[in-house]
C-alpha cells in the first residue's frame, strides 16, 4: 500500500487574494515589460482540480493507492473568496466518491472563536486529522491550540503541522518544528506528523522533535523534488537511515508536496517523487546499509494506515 501524506487539491477561493497578489508579483518580474496585472486573474486557473480528476490520474500513474488532501486554513490575517468550512466541505465530498483513494483532513486556525466546535462537526462528518500551520500567524503553543490537540488525541486524531520553510507570505520562524516539542511531551498519544521534516533547513531540529515523543512521526516531503539527481537520493537516504537508527523506520512518512492543478506540477512529478522514495532500498545498499521489504512497507503507507484507522 502506497500513501501519499502530503497533498494538495484546490477550487476556487481557497487560497488568498493575497498569495495570488505575491505570485503575480512574481512571474511579472520573470519578464520585461509584464506588469502583475497582465496576468493576476490568470494564476488560479492552473492550480484549481475541483472534481479530482487530475489528482486520481496522476494517482493511477504512480502506482499510488490513497492520498491525503490537506487544506490549509491561511487564517484571520488573510483574504479568502471561500471560508475555510468551504475548503473542508470539497475535500469530504471529493473523499465520499473517490472509492476510498482520498482522504479528507480539516485545516484550523485555532484563533478562531469557533475552533474546536468546527472541529468536531469534522470529525463526525468523517475527516481523519487536522493540518496546521503556525506560518499563518499563530502560536502552536498557545492555549487555543492546545485544545485543539486534546482533542485529537481523544480522538487519536493525526496532525500534520507544516515545518520548515513556508509560503513565501508567511512567517518563517513559526515553521520550526522544534517549536512542537512541548506539544509531543504533552500529547504523546497524538499521531504527530511533521510536515515536510523541517526541510530544508530544520533536519536535526526534526529528529529532536521526533525523539520527544512517542508517536511523531517524520513526513518527507520535499527534501526530493522531481529535478533532484542522484547525489541528492543518496543524501534523503542517509536521512532517512538516520532516521531509522533514531526513532526507527515506522516513524518516517512517505509525501510528495504534489498539487494537482493543471500548471503547478509537472504531470511527471508524482510518479517521479514517488520512484525516488522506492529506490531507497538501492541507495541504502550502496551505502552499505538496509532498508528492508518490511521497513520500506511502513514508510510508504503501512505506518500512515494505522494512524489513519486504515486496514494493514
Amino acid at each position: 500500500m502506497i500513501i501519499d501524506t502530503h497533498t494538495h487539491l484546490l477550487d476556487y477561493g481557497h487560497w488568498p487574494e493575497e498569495w495570488w497578489d505575491w505570485v503575480a508579483a512574481d512571474w511579472a518580474g520573470q519578464k520585461p515589460d509584464r506588469i502583475p496585472s497582465q496576468v493576476r486573474d490568470r494564476i488560479e486557473t492552473g492550480l484549481v482540480d475541483p472534481d479530482a480528476t487530475r489528482m486520481l490520474q496522476r494517482m493511477d500513474e504512480a502506482n499510488v493507492d490513497i492520498s491525503v488532501l490537506l487544506p490549509i486554513d491561511w487564517g484571520l490575517d488573510f483574504t479568502t473568496r471561500a471560508p475555510i468550512t468551504a475548503a473542508v466541505d470539497k475535500m469530504l465530498e471529493l473523499a465520499s466518491i473517490s472509492d476510498g483513494k482520498l482522504i479528507a483532513f480539516g485545516g484550523i486556525d485555532p484563533r478562531r472563536p469557533n475552533a474546536k466546535e468546527l472541529v468536531v462537526e469534522w470529525f463526525e462528518r468523517g475527516v481523519r486529522g487536522l493540518k496546521l500551520y503556525p506560518g499563518c500567524g499563530w502560536n502552536p503553543t498557545s492555549d487555543e491550540a492546545m485544545e485543539i490537540y486534546a482533542l485529537c488525541e481523544s480522538r487519536g486524531a493525526p496532525v500534520l503541522f507544516h515545518t520548515g520553510h513556508p509560503l513565501p507570505v508567511l512567517d518563517a520562524e513559526s515553521s520550526n518544528p522544534s517549536l512542537l516539542k512541548d506539544v509531543a511531551v504533552t500529547f504523546p498519544g497524538m499521531p504527530l506528523w511533521l510536515g515536510h521534516a523541517g526541510a530544508p533547513i530544520w533536519w536535526d531540529e526534526a529528529l529532536e522533535v521526533a525523539e520527544s515523543g512517542p508517536n511523531v512521526k517524520l513526513e518527507m516531503s520535499v527534501w526530493l523534488w522531481d529535478d533532484s539527481d542522484t547525489a541528492a537520493e543518496v543524501e534523503f537516504t542517509r536521512k532517512v537511515l538516520q532516521a531509522g537508527d533514531r526513532v526507527g523506520f515506522e516513524r518516517v512518512l512517505f509525501g510528495t508536496d504534489h498539487v494537482s492543478g493543471a500548471k503547478v506540477r509537472p504531470a511527471e512529478f508524482l510518479k517521479t517523487v514517488t520512484d525516488m522514495f522506492l529506490r531507497l532500498p538501492e541507495h541504502a545498499h550502496a551505502l552499505g546499509r538496509q532498508i528492508s521489504p518490511e521497513q520500506m512497507a511502513s514508510i510508504m503507507g503501512n505506518s500512515a494506515a494505522r494512524d489513519l484507522g486504515l486496514p494493514v
